[in-house]
């Protein structure tokens, strides 16, 4: 018998790269490109608008009014206030953002209203921003009164 000598079809010319090597090649490619942003400006200091540093929530929190109000009690204590139940509002409605000073001053304005002549109420409203929280409103005076 005579024996049969495969002969390797699957041979490629030399100097190409089979295409498993050539993703091989653009995945670490693709990688390394992603990795180099972030390393570079952490790590080496350098801003590049190449090689782009990751940011993660940038926005988020930007001119949100994070406010609470207390009304003052007869015996003088300070109790929270719950602007939906006083106004008689949905905890899901346009009550639930107040997004900006405005609408704040309204939300005041309504509850005073609510509330009767010569209530006390206090308010502490902090806007945020890039450099982080900004006090719009203490509780140092009485926002009725205002």
């Amino acid at each position: 018998m005579a024996d049969i000598i495969s002969i390797g079809t699957g041979a490629e010319p030399a100097g190409r790269l089979s295409a498993g090597r050539l993703r091989l090649v653009a995945f670490t490619a693709i990688a390394a490109f992603m990795i180099a942003g972030p390393a570079a400006e952490q790590i080496f200091g350098v801003q590049s608008p190449w090689l782009r540093s990751w940011t993660m929530f940038s926005a988020i929190g930007l001119g949100v009014i994070d406010v609470s109000f207390e009304i003052r009690q007869p015996d003088g204590a300070l109790a929270p206030l719950d602007r939906f139940a006083m106004l008689g509002a949905p905890r899901n409605g346009k009550l639930k953002w107040i997004q900006n000073r405005e609408e704040l001053a309204s939300v005041i304005k309504r509850l005073c209203t609510v509330a009767g002549q010569g209530t006390d109420i206090r308010v502490r409203a902090r806007l945020g921003t890039r450099s982080g929280w900004q006090t719009i409103h203490t509780d140092a005076e009485n926002a009725c009164a205002e």
